[in-house]
Parts: C-alpha cells; structure tokens; sequence
C-alpha cells in the first residue's frame, strides 16, 4: 500500500476494514487495540508497531505499544480496548467482508474490482490505471468528483459492493438485535459506516478507492 499510495496518492484513497480470522487468535485482539488507537487519531502510528512486531500480539505487547505511541492517552486506549462499540464495529466489517466473499486476508476492492492475497504492485496499477482513465472520462461529462467512486463501482460482485460498503447496509448475520438489547442509535449509526465513514483512511483521492479487508496476524 505504501507504494501505492507513493505512485497515486492524489487519486487514491485506501480505507481500511477488519476481517480478524477466527484461526488467528490474537487478531482479534489487535484489532481492538488498533481501533482503540483510532478512536484518538492514532491509527496509523499504533498500526506501524503492530506490523513492525506481529509475532508479538499478547496482551502485554499490545500495551507496551500503546505505551509507544506519541500523544496517545494510554488509560482511555485501555478503557476503549474493552470497548463493545469497537467490538461491534469490527464484527460488522468481518460479517460484511464474509458477505463480500472475502474470506481471507488481504482482499482488496479496487472501486468493487476484487483482488485476492498479496498482489505485487505491477498488478495494483494495471487496474489503477484504468479506472484512472475511466473517471477522468466521467468527469469530462461532469460526473462529480465525489459521485466517481458510487459511479465505478457500479454493480461490482453482483451489486454485493454498493450495497454493503458504499450504502453500508448491514448483512443479514448482523442484522439489528430486537428488544432491549438492541444496538443504542449512536452505535448502529457508526458501524455501518463502512468505509466512507469512520475506517481508517490514507491518500486523498476521489477517483479510485481501494477497500481493504486485513488482519494483523
């Protein structure tokens, strides 16, 4: 990613999503301490150490990486670790990347086109140029910049694209709970924000967006 964003970072956005597999035990916890770490604009900086030391993801790890990071409040990081809105925000991107048909990790949607696995950067840009290209032509008929992403995308994978990233409907294993243990608004507004809304983001573009699933282990 770093090199994609390197080569396009003007026309390419990467939002990244948490698909933590259940056969990586600690990905789930690492997961929880990364969106911790977003909660306070500390994402990226928390994420460097998490790949840095992934064979170290224990609990102890996860806090002496916390510990690590510049700025972060390291009480309310541990406070938010147990947190069960991150737990349902990240429940909801695994439930909507297993509707997406990406069982594994990494997968990548590049504006819906799906790429499976560790590609190698020849492989990115192939696509990268071409949807380049084809939002350049949208915007020549005044497709606005913001409109480019829904406009490509288009019915990619069946539709299953738009429907559960781009409009964040929620898949039927998550759907909303009934009765008094449901979802309190707030929440349910937040985790279907996926990943126009709150997922981690880098690069500034418009033109392409490449939705990444991934775990830490």
């Amino acid at each position: 990613m770093d090199q994609i964003i390197k080569n396009y970072g003007k026309d390419v956005k990467v939002a990244v999503c948490m698909n933590p597999l259940g056969f990586h035990k600690r990905a789930m916890p690492a997961a929880m301490a990364a969106y911790a770490a977003l909660n306070q604009g500390k994402y990226w900086e928390y994420e460097k150490l998490v790949w840095e030391n992934n064979k170290a993801l224990e609990d102890a790890d996860l806090e002496s990486y916390a510990k690590q990071v510049e700025g972060l409040d390291f009480e309310k990081w541990k406070k938010d670790l147990t947190s069960k809105e991150i737990e349902g925000w990240i429940l909801q991107q695994q439930a909507t990347s297993v509707a997406m048909g990406a069982t594994g990790t990494p997968a990548f949607f590049v504006n819906g086109q799906k790429l499976s696995g560790a590609k190698p950067f020849d492989e990115f840009a192939t696509i990268i140029e071409a949807q380049i290209s084809k939002a350049d032509r949208l915007m020549e008929k005044e497709v606005p910049l913001n409109a480019l992403h829904t406009v490509l995308a288009g019915n990619a994978e069946g539709g299953k694209y738009r429907k559960f990233v781009i409009e964040g409907k929620m898949p039927p294993k998550v759907a909303p709970q009934a009765g008094p243990e449901a979802p309190k608004e707030p929440l349910a507004k937040r985790v279907i924000e996926i990943p126009i809304g709150d997922s981690p983001r880098v690069g500034h573009g418009d033109e392409v967006v490449i939705t990444e699933f991934s775990d830490f282990q």
